[in-house]
């Protein structure tokens, strides 16, 4: 006898997300506005001039033509303002939405 193995709901829903997670990908533009609008921007530029900021990440910040949602400069920035899983997401659905 064979058991049907099936994910539920919520697992469904779970790997959705992470998919969507580790494929979106807003313009250096869209993500800087999307942070201007969410009232973050004047923290990241603070950040982005502390001694303490690894260079790595200023110069992603100066350069990057794209930020996707999972790098590694996204999710320092965002520890770095205390944001949740569920605020960075509503930040780039945000930045999803900006046009130049």
């Amino acid at each position: 006898m064979s058991e049907s193995w099936f994910i539920t709901p919520e697992q469904q829903a779970e790997q959705q997300l992470e998919a969507w997670r580790a494929s979106t990908v807003a313009s250096a533009f869209q993500a800087q506005q999307a942070l201007d609008d969410f009232g973050y921007i004047e923290q990241v530029e603070a950040i982005m001039t502390d001694a303490s900021t690894p260079a790595k990440t200023k110069r992603a910040w100066k350069l990057a033509q794209e930020f996707r949602r999972m790098s590694p400069t996204v999710l320092e920035l965002a520890g770095a303002l205390g944001l949740s899983e569920v605020e960075i997401d509503a930040l780039f659905q945000h930045a999803l939405t900006i046009e130049a």
